[in-house]
């Protein structure tokens, strides 16, 4: 042991194996310390840039209105509005030509939440809620819910832009089975 000792004297300065090892957990602390901070960074930027997105611009390509073609002689017309901050959509069906209303909805952004919240009227006096945001420049989900209660999802929906004049709605089971799936070219 007294061979290891003297190994470990520097000039001016007297270092015990003791110190040594001291020494070397502080620093094996310190980085280890630092590479856990700089990982952790790393991934919070990597989750806000998805949180980037501006949510109110990429809502305005919702603007305007929609059809789809559900059988030979119905048509599934869906109009889009900006109302001030907010924004509404009047669905209907065109049977053999005859309108015949379907839904109401309004939706505004929550600044708080970070996600648009809405709610839905349908004809037959039947409601919704629910939760969504932009996922990527072209994809719109959400998250029909209880009284925005985000853990009582009933039905989950995803509209994808392909282009500024196609859309396709995607509706899935709470537990992600695909039920419905429907196209729409922008009409005006």
């Amino acid at each position: 042991m007294g061979g290891i000792r003297k190994s470990f004297k520097r000039v001016g300065k007297s270092l015990t194996f003791k110190n040594y090892i001291m020494k070397t957990k502080a620093f094996f602390l310190t980085t280890l310390v630092f590479v856990f901070l700089l990982i952790c960074s790393s991934g919070i930027q990597a989750q806000t840039a998805k949180s980037n997105l501006d949510q109110v611009k990429l809502q305005q390509q919702k603007v305007g209105t929609w059809e789809s073609t559900s059988d030979k002689d119905t048509i599934r017309v869906r109009e889009h509005q900006e109302y001030g901050k907010a924004y509404t959509t009047n669905s209907y069906y065109i049977v053999k030509g005859l309108k015949s209303p379907n839904q109401l909805s309004s939706s505004t952004f929550d600044s708080k939440d970070g996600n648009f919240k809405g709610f839905t009227l349908s004809a037959n006096g039947k409601y919704s809620t629910w939760i969504g945001l932009w996922t990527t420049e072209k994809k719109f989900s959400l998250d029909v819910v209880q009284n925005f209660k985000p853990e009582t999802v009933s039905v989950k929906v995803e509209y994808v832009y392909e282009t500024p004049t196609s859309m396709t709605e995607t509706r899935f089971s709470p537990t992600g089975v695909k039920t419905l799936e429907r196209k729409y070219k922008k009409i005006k």
